[in-house]
């Protein structure tokens, strides 16, 4: 296995990902009114894992260093939310015990320099400067994103786990890799999704447009006590926490070219302006 491929077998070793995907489309994506792919075997006896999956060849995969337009990000958010809404804070989500609250993404002063050695010439000194600030704030936000309310999250809701149908179809989207879902902040899927996937030309001056289409099918899915500003709030601390994402992996893409190297610098770019744009660093102590 060459080095980077390790790197990221051993993490998901370590986050129980492939049980965790598994158990997904066995307890969960079968209740869901939902397009979600059918499954039709599934072998979980570690350290084998298999699913087999429908086929899916007409479906369109997406391609996240492309990027995707502001209409496909808006429906992709309005699906997520419907998932979402049936697990808000609620006996559903408690129930689910082997899904983890978190996939421990932590960093610290050595990977930033390493980070910044390696790939700040993608990053405007503003954008350094946020990085900067978050840094000293990281254990901050990891307690107060688990103080917030919760629900299922894909947790890596970006354009290469997505495929396209027939537009204007109930089935347009399909949302697969559930291996890294968590019971943590709804929004985070909506900052991972925006920041990393969506346009920059398009998602400028949108960013809340987004969120608010999120929110507002929350509200027609039933959720309650969940304010708009609460929404804006989580916005902005799960786009701080997608920046510790580029930051904690980045090592794995070190020397690397072409399209791995061109998806790390997309990723990097787009979730940092994201941070910029909205003023993430405003809900900083």
């Amino acid at each position: 296995i060459e080095p980077e491929n390790e790197f990221y077998k051993k993490f998901g070793d370590e986050a129980h990902a492939f049980q965790r995907e598994i158990r997904f489309y066995r307890e969960i994506a079968s209740n869901l009114d939902l397009r979600l792919p059918d499954i039709y075997y599934a072998v979980d006896e570690p350290p084998a894992f298999c699913i087999v999956m429908e086929d899916l060849r007409s479906y369109l995969p997406g391609n996240q260093v492309v990027g995707m337009h502001h209409d496909k990000v808006i429906a992709t958010v309005e699906m997520i939310a419907k998932l979402q809404a049936r697990f808000w804070d609620n006996e559903a989500l408690k129930s689910l015990e082997w899904m983890p609250t978190t996939n421990s993404i932590t960093i610290d002063d050595d990977l930033w320099e390493s980070f910044i050695k390696h790939y700040g010439y993608v990053l405007s000194p503003e954008a350094l400067r946020v990085g900067e600030k978050l840094l000293g704030k990281i254990d901050w936000l990891r307690k107060e994103k688990s103080s917030r309310t919760k629900t299922i999250v894909h947790c890596d809701l970006r354009e290469d786990n997505l495929m396209f149908g027939e537009p204007g179809k109930s089935d347009e989207i399909l949302i697969i890799d559930w291996q890294f879902a968590v019971k943590n902040i709804g929004a985070f899927d909506v900052a991972r999704l925006v920041g990393g996937s969506e346009l920059i030309l398009e998602r400028q001056g949108h960013e809340f447009e987004v969120l608010q289409y999120w929110y507002k099918t929350l509200l027609n899915e039933g959720v309650e006590n969940y304010s708009w500003d609460d929404a804006v709030y989580d916005f902005k601390l799960c786009a701080l926490f997608c920046l510790c994402l580029p930051i904690r992996f980045h090592k794995g893409s070190i020397g690397k070219k072409g399209r791995i190297k061109n998806l790390r610098e997309v990723m990097i770019r787009g979730h940092f302006s994201s941070a910029l744009e909205i003023d993430a660093v405003s809900v900083l102590p």
